[in-house]
């Protein structure tokens, strides 16, 4: 999660038929971008028998745009790494800077499958506060290629039933794809570790999670597509006992990351920059050994992440 709003990706477009200048036209200028039109037509079925209704289709849409609603919601799908998710208000739109969270939590299941035996069982990962499941399906999608030879058992939770729905959702649709990915997937209701079955306790190998970080005091002042649209639970976070605000839940998943890690297991938590430090103190509370943190694309600080 971040406050900024998702980065529109540039589409592809083929030569488009003179049919379709006229309508591309008319979504552009509804919606006051070419780029934002080209997406919106071309998320359509333009080869339909209709082209009245594939018109009016997209005229639809383009009016739920101009009227503030995020892209991703209008077209309902989103692309995340290697995966096209279903996303709507019950859910957080996927972003690039997860998308590096899912990056750095490659590199630390490597590193932790590279210190044990396959004897030992699945690599057991946590995707903590799934919401689409964006992090959970794309460990289970290309864990795999990650730590070749490993099995991995993938659990995504979340306390929030309506976003779970969508989970579920993008979970048949990965099974559709890829049955073997969807396979090591879990999904289990509850707030952060309160979903996990007890017999998991120090057998988890990586703990993910994007809890809610935005502050009270922020949540105010944040671009109306986020504001207005996305679902605040899963944005907004009280001040942490550590003063920091927006912190409640980054300090929850930290402090409870250690009782259910292996020794050699790995906490990669996405977080505001302003909480880095912070969130290394929490860390260093709980007793993690070695802390760090890790950079977005555009260089700033958004990962916690904390080694047994």
């Amino acid at each position: 999660m971040t406050a900024e709003a998702g980065v529109v990706r540039e589409p592809d477009r083929a030569a488009a038929p003179a049919a379709l200048t006229a309508l591309l036209a008319d979504v552009s200028a509804l919606v006051g971008s070419v780029r934002e039109a080209a997406w919106i037509v071309e998320h359509l079925d333009t080869g339909a028998d209709d082209p009245a209704a594939v018109r009016d289709a997209a005229l639809a849409l383009a009016d739920r745009r101009a009227a503030g609603e995020p892209l991703q919601y209008v077209l309902g799908t989103w692309q995340f790494r290697t995966l096209e998710l279903a996303v709507d208000r019950r859910v957080l739109i996927p972003r690039p800077e997860t998308e590096q969270v899912v990056e750095v939590a490659l590199a630390e299941l490597m590193r932790v499958a590279s210190g044990r035996a396959a004897s030992r069982g699945p690599l057991v990962c946590v995707d903590l506060g799934t919401g689409s499941g964006a992090i959970a399906l794309s460990l289970a999608a290309e864990g795999v290629g990650t730590v070749a030879g490993a099995e991995l058992e993938i659990w995504a939770t979340d306390r929030s039933v309506d976003a779970l729905d969508v989970v579920r959702a993008n979970l048949d649709a990965l099974a559709a794809t890829d049955p073997a990915a969807a396979d090591r997937v879990t999904v289990a209701e509850g707030s952060w570790f309160d979903a996990l079955p007890g017999r998991l306790e120090r057998r988890v190998d990586l703990v993910v999670a994007n809890p809610p970080y935005v502050s009270e005091e922020e949540y105010a002042d944040l671009d109306p597509t986020v504001r207005d649209w996305e679902p605040v639970g899963a944005l907004v976070a009280p001040r942490g006992s550590s003063g920091v605000a927006g912190m409640a839940d980054v300090e929850a998943v930290v402090a409870g990351a250690v009782r259910w890690l292996r020794p050699t297991g790995a906490l990669v938590v996405e977080l505001a920059p302003s909480q880095a430090y912070g969130a290394i103190d929490a860390a260093r509370r709980a007793g993690f050994l070695r802390v760090g943190t890790a950079r977005d694309l555009a260089g700033r600080l958004r990962m916690l992440v904390a080694e047994r």
